[in-house]
C-alpha cells in the first residue's frame, strides 16, 4: 500500500512537470493527502539522521520556487532545485542552477523547531546569486512542516499554503 502510493505520487509530480502544469496540481494534492497518513516518520525531528542529506524538488505550488514568471534563462533547471538540511545543527541551505546550468543562486537559512517534532520555523541568513553574497532582511522567514519522511521522500507543507515533495539525493551539502 505504502509502496503503491509513493509511486502514485511521484507519477503524479512528473506529470505536473514539478507543479509547472497547473491543471495537474489537484492530483498531486490527492497523491499527498493518499500518503501523509501513512508517514513512518511522525516526528521527523526526533529522527535527525532521516531528516539530514540533500533533498531534490520534483514538486512544488510555489511559482517563486518554479521561476514561472521569470525569463526562461532564469527559471531554475529541471533536477536542479535542492535543499540541504543539517537537522543536528539546525542548517539548511537551499540551491538552484539557472542559465543553462552555468549560475548557482542560494539561501541559507536557521531552524527553529517547535514542540510538535515536524515544524520549523526558517530564519534565511543570506542569500547567493552567482558569486555575490547578500545578508537576508530579518523580514525573510517562513515556517516549514514536514508531513511526511521515510529514506527516499519528503514531503513538506509551508506556511504560506505551499506544498514540496523532494526525494533524497544525497548526503547534506550543508
Amino acid at each position: 500500500m505504502l509502496g503503491d502510493a509513493k509511486a502514485a505520487l511521484i507519477d503524479a509530480c512528473t506529470v505536473a512537470d514539478m507543479g509547472r502544469i497547473a491543471e495537474f496540481r489537484p492530483s498531486v494534492l490527492e497523491a499527498i493527502e493518499q500518503i501523509e497518513p501513512l508517514n513512518p516518520t511522525p516526528k521527523p525531528l526526533e529522527a535527525p539522521d532521516l531528516l539530514t542529506g540533500c533533498w531534490r524538488l520534483i514538486y512544488t505550488t510555489s511559482d517563486s520556487i518554479l521561476g514561472t514568471t521569470r525569463p526562461r534563462p532564469f527559471r531554475p533547471r529541471y533536477k536542479r532545485i535542492l535543499q540541504s538540511i543539517d537537522a543536528r545543527q539546525l542548517a539548511a541551505k537551499n540551491e538552484e542552477w539557472v542559465l543553462l546550468g552555468l549560475l548557482k543562486n542560494m539561501v541559507r537559512a536557521r531552524l527553529t523547531p517547535r514542540d510538535d517534532g515536524r515544524t520549523v520555523d526558517v530564519q534565511f541568513l543570506r542569500f547567493g546569486i552567482g558569486w555575490l553574497r547578500i545578508p537576508a532582511p530579518a523580514a525573510a522567514k517562513g515556517v516549514l512542516e514536514t508531513t511526511y519522511l521515510d529514506d527516499t521522500l519528503r514531503v513538506s507543507r509551508g506556511d504560506k499554503g505551499n506544498l514540496f515533495v523532494l526525494v533524497r539525493d544525497g548526503p547534506s551539502r550543508v
